[in-house]
C-alpha cells in the first residue's frame, strides 16, 4: 500500500461521536472572544439578519444563475449559496453550513458572511470572527468588538 492509502485508512471518521459546538475559546484569547450567552440579544439579531439575508439572496438571484444546479457534478458556487439559504430557511442548519462552506471556499463572500451570521447566532464569536475575515470586509461587526 502507498503512504496515501495508509493515511486514508487511518482517517476514517467515527460517526458515533457527537461533535460539540465551539464552546471553548482557542488558547490565548481574551474574554471578548468567548461565546456570548445564549440569552443575549446578539444571537437573536444575528439569526434574524441571517434569515433576512437568505430570503434576499433567494428572491434576488435570477433563475439563470442557478440553472446549472442539477448536474452530475457538484453545483456551481452561486447555486450552492442559494441551496444553503433554502436549507437554512427550512431549519436544516447542518446542510446549510456545508454548502456555505463550499461556496465560501470557492470565492463567494456572501457565503462567508452567512457563516459569520450563523456562528454569531450560535454564540460562537471566535468562529464568527474568522468567517468575517473571509468576507473581505475590514470592519468586524461582532457585538463585543471594540
Amino acid at each position: 500500500m502507498t503512504t496515501l492509502t495508509d493515511l486514508l485508512i487511518r482517517a476514517r471518521i467515527d460517526t458515533s461521536r457527537a461533535v460539540p459546538g465551539d464552546v471553548v475559546p482557542p488558547s490565548g484569547t481574551s474574554s471578548r472572544t468567548r461565546p456570548v450567552a445564549p440569552h443575549q440579544s446578539a444571537n437573536t439579531t444575528a439569526a434574524e439578519d441571517l434569515r433576512t439575508l437568505c430570503e434576499t439572496l433567494i428572491s434576488h438571484t435570477p433563475a439563470t444563475a442557478v440553472a446549472d444546479f442539477v448536474t452530475e457534478q457538484v453545483p456551481e458556487p452561486r447555486s450552492a449559496l442559494v441551496l444553503a439559504c433554502v436549507l437554512q430557511l427550512t431549519d436544516t442548519d447542518d446542510g446549510a453550513r456545508f454548502w456555505w462552506q463550499y461556496a465560501a471556499g470557492a470565492g463567494q463572500p456572501a457565503a462567508a458572511y452567512c457563516l459569520y451570521l450563523h456562528h454569531l447566532s450560535l454564540g460562537e464569536t471566535h468562529t464568527a470572527r474568522w468567517w468575517h475575515t473571509q468576507t473581505n470586509d475590514p470592519t468586524p461587526t461582532t457585538p463585543d468588538a471594540a
